[in-house]
């Protein structure tokens, strides 16, 4: 009640303060407050700022699982020569054969995509010993050129996934690159709207479990919003058979899995009389 109070003196100080248009018309503003009515008015108005937080607020959570049917690959060739020509020469020969393989391997041209292709100098550091001073100094050296292409790659038949990753070895030999593996579901509008009926039922079982628990009554949902729809992958790293030190007979096994299309909501339910 104070601050109720304390409010309304300052509305009548600033308008007993001047006689310009402004303090007038806050004259005016203190005649309706002191007006029938107008007391209870303003104190509603006051008060009025701190009810944004009313109600019960909930959050929901819903999940459905699912079978990936797509799966991303990220590989391409790296290679050094001393000079940039040399280098795109031979980076281009490697990834002509890598995608003539994947063609091969039922990989239309629509599920290629280039996603990084550089041309760059690389630089090693060396110790040099300076006789005039007799100190060590130390320079870059310009050691060649390093070209990088690198493709990703739409894989519809997750099966022969394992099988492209080591025909690309194959392929390119030492200068093949196999970034990263990831598996998605590409159309998640059907698992989406399993999990948001399980969010939503999950919201409405919590808010009726907060209310009975506080002991007041249920009112009506004032606000709903949902987040976290976003379709699913899931990540690998693979590395070249050969970095294992795998004989040439070993294939890759890749699997798949499972993955989870999670749908969070939040709401607002006003509290009934």
């Amino acid at each position: 009640m104070v601050p109720l109070v304390a409010a309304l003196a300052l509305l009548l100080a600033v308008a007993c303060g001047s006689d310009s248009d402004e303090d007038r018309a806050a004259g005016n503003t203190s005649d309706l407050l002191f007006s029938a009515g107008g007391f209870k008015a303003a104190a509603q108005l006051l008060r009025s700022g701190s009810s944004a937080n009313t109600g019960i607020w909930v959050n929901g959570t819903g999940k459905a699982t699912g079978d990936p049917n797509l799966g991303l690959l990220s590989l391409g060739v790296e290679a050094l020569a001393d000079t940039a020509s040399e280098a795109r020469e031979t980076a281009a020969g490697a990834i002509e054969a890598t995608i003539s393989m994947l063609r091969s391997n039922n990989i239309q041209d629509q599920d290629m995509q280039t996603s990084q292709f550089n041309i760059s100098p690389r630089y090693n550091t060396q110790e040099i010993t300076r006789c005039s001073k007799c100190r060590a100094e130390f320079e870059r050296v310009l050691v060649g050129y390093q070209v990088t292409n690198t493709l990703t790659i739409k894989v519809r038949d997750l099966d022969n996934m394992g099988n492209i990753i080591d025909s690309a070895i194959l392929a390119a030999d030492d200068l093949v690159r196999i970034n990263r593996v990831s598996f998605t579901i590409e159309d998640i509008k059907p698992l989406q709207n399993e999990a948001r009926e399980d969010a939503i039922g999950d919201l409405l079982a919590k808010a009726n479990a907060m209310a009975t628990l506080a002991g007041v009554n249920l009112g009506k949902l004032v606000f709903l919003t949902e987040s976290d729809g976003s379709a699913p992958r899931s990540f690998s790293r693979i590395e070249p058979a050969a970095a294992f030190g795998f004989s040439g007979d070993e294939s890759t096994s890749i699997l798949a899995g499972e993955l989870d299309v999670n749908v969070n909501v939040q709401g607002v339910f006003a509290i009934a009389d």
